[in-house]
């Protein structure tokens, strides 16, 4: 499990490269943010909750109690307000400038991981995390920037970065004595009931068409079953600060995606910023793996 951790890992990250595509497409053809993202984590709510029906990995046989199963829905919120931190901040500021503070996320969570568990990560991952972020201001295009950025609009791709440092923590931190699948489960529902709270003015005003939901049934599927269950199941076997810069593949796969996808045009300086941001990834992985390990 540990050698196919940083690879299902990074297949996590790749995927939720891909939403931001389907976002564009889905608001082309008049679905609204509000309904969208309801119909996201409500479709993967019930496809989880489907799942542990058939599997029959019911809570109460999983040795938990109700303060840990409390606790794991209370940290799922985090990936509800990521998702409308990052949607709020995409109105204010370019693509561009919200991805980039969104990458914040690398070091962010590096030290909460740090704090949390009181363990700084080596000199070869604080390397990794510099380069992902130069490579991150590159594959993003950040450069030059024509207009005035609006201070709201940081504000919000910032607490979006807070808000992903805090779900790639709690996946790999909280309710470990859980079966994947069922604190997948629990993370989704609440991301749900934070989405359901927050967005209730549009869900109730937008009408809800067949778009929406097929929409939103496939931005749940790489947005939040896939990544966090492999998150869920590999995330703690990954060493410390190895997880954020993993997660940094996520941008060179939005890139990607969206030159498929959209047709976008991608310049060689992001593709040298989506170099780096591979190098960056494969330093601590590659190097690491050659290096002895230190005794606690």
């Amino acid at each position: 499990m540990k050698k196919l951790a940083p690879i299902f890992v990074a297949l996590g990250a790749i995927s939720f490269g891909v939403p931001a595509s389907l976002f564009k497409i889905a608001r082309a053809q008049g679905v609204v943010n509000g309904p969208l993202l309801f119909w996201s984590f409500l479709s993967a709510v019930v496809i989880l909750g489907l799942i542990q029906v058939v599997r029959r990995q019911w809570l109460r046989n999983q040795h938990t109690n109700w303060r840990q199963i409390g606790l794991v829905i209370a940290a799922g919120t985090a990936s509800g307000f990521t998702n409308t931190f990052y949607i709020q901040a995409l109105k204010l500021v370019p693509v561009a400038v919200a991805a980039v503070m969104l990458m914040q996320a690398v070091w962010l969570s590096t030290l909460l991981g740090a704090l949390i568990h009181r363990r700084w990560p080596s000199r070869l991952q604080v390397l990794s995390i510099i380069l992902v972020l130069a490579g991150t201001v590159l594959a993003a295009g950040l450069f030059p920037i024509t207009q005035a950025l609006s201070p709201l609009g940081m504000l919000f791709s910032f607490l979006a970065a807070c808000s992903y440092a805090c779900t790639m923590q709690f996946t790999a931190s909280l309710g470990n004595n859980l079966d994947p699948l069922s604190k997948t489960w629990l993370l989704c529902l609440g991301a749900f009931l934070l989405i359901s709270v927050w967005w209730a003015p549009q869900i109730i005003g937008a009408p809800t068409t067949v778009a929406t939901i097929k929409w939103g049934v496939l931005i749940a599927l790489f947005s939040m079953v896939f990544p966090l269950v492999v998150y869920s199941i590999y995330m703690p076997y990954l060493d410390l600060g190895i997880g954020p810069i993993l997660s940094s593949l996520e941008l060179p796969a939005s890139i990607v995606v969206a030159f498929g996808l959209l047709g976008e045009t991608v310049s060689w300086l992001q593709m040298v910023g989506v170099g780096l941001i591979i190098v960056a990834v494969m330093l601590p992985n590659v190097l690491g793996m050659r290096q002895p390990r230190r005794q606690p």
